[in-house]
């Protein structure tokens, strides 16, 4: 009897040990820097970029209408000191993102400018990740959670923003509404 106890205590060890991942997460990284005070950090319902004045066919729509929460964690480069900072958080990012967890939807960018979307999941997915990157202004990170979200219509979504047929000025000001001192 005392052996199946040892067994069993034994099993469970062994069990929790490979079940604790120490692998750095997406969800992890904007844990531990939404307090940090190079970052600014927001958690916005989807409410604040729904809008009946946008002009977006239907698959768009669908699309936004898809999203329910929006976590944003920007680290602005204020002066050159920021430099180191960016270039570690770029790169810790980055490497997060090779996961294979995360599927590519779309990479577009110009100059010093990168935007690569991603995805948890390849046809309905509840996790579209943003990550931008500038060399003069610094990087955004963005988590889109929602349900049963399509790829092919985030993609559109995405290509909509960056036509400008989004208006995404309202998170715009809230960004430049906080202090970043």
């Amino acid at each position: 009897m005392k052996n199946i106890g040892i067994w069993i205590v034994a099993i469970i060890g062994i069990s929790l040990s490979i079940s604790c991942n120490n692998d750095p997460s997406l969800q992890k990284y904007f844990i531990d820097h939404q307090n940090d005070a190079n970052f600014i950090s927001l958690d916005l319902p989807a409410s604040l970029i729904r809008t009946d004045a946008v002009n977006l066919n239907e698959e768009e729509k669908e699309a936004l209408n898809s999203i329910h929460k929006v976590n944003l964690l920007l680290l602005p480069l204020k002066n050159e000191e920021m430099q180191n900072a960016y270039d570690k958080e770029t790169n810790d990012i980055s490497n997060i993102l090779k996961s294979d967890t995360y599927e590519t939807l779309i990479r577009f960018g110009s100059n010093d400018t990168k935007v690569v979307l991603k995805s948890l999941g390849e046809e309905n997915i509840d996790e579209v990740v943003v990550f931008a990157t500038d060399q003069s202004k610094g990087l955004a990170l963005v988590r889109i959670l929602g349900d049963n979200m399509k790829p092919e219509k985030m993609i559109k979504l995405a290509r909509s923003v960056e036509q400008g047929r989004l208006d995404l000025g309202a998170l715009k000001e809230i960004a430049e509404g906080i202090s970043i001192d």
